[in-house]
């Protein structure tokens, strides 16, 4: 097994992380990060982003029409992405781990479900009626 190394730059990214309770993007993070350290690069924070969900200490969440983004809570749970602000957030929807064995077939690790529409916010904003 390779030797892990903690260096400060990926506790810096993970204190960012722990301590913004949004779904930041991998280029939100990077500008928080330079705050704290103005010469680290961008493929620098990128690449202790990904080491960081291999190591299972941050979540990852895949966003098929926009930027991934990297979440603190790291236990199997929904979200919710606005399609007018763009923000991801966790719903209270309880995870059915159920889905796992739906098709005998098939071995299923876990499942990931992203709802889309319009969040309370944007909702009020734009006096939007839920229907």
């Amino acid at each position: 097994m390779k030797e892990v190394r903690n260096t400060n730059q990926k506790e810096i990214i993970k204190q960012v992380i722990m301590n913004n309770k949004d779904h930041l993007t991998g280029d939100q993070i990077y500008e928080m990060v330079k705050e704290h350290m103005p010469s680290i690069s961008r493929a620098t924070v990128f690449r202790n982003l990904k080491r960081l969900v291999e190591l299972d200490e941050i979540g990852h969440i895949e966003i098929a029409d926009g930027a991934d983004c990297f979440d603190y809570r790291k236990h199997d749970h929904y979200h919710f992405k606005c399609n007018e602000c763009h923000k991801v957030f966790d719903t209270s929807i309880p995870y059915d781990n159920g889905l796992d064995t739906i098709d005998p077939e098939f071995k299923v690790d876990h499942h990931v479900t992203l709802f889309y529409g319009i969040c309370p916010e944007c909702l009020k904003k734009h006096n939007h009626e839920i229907v």
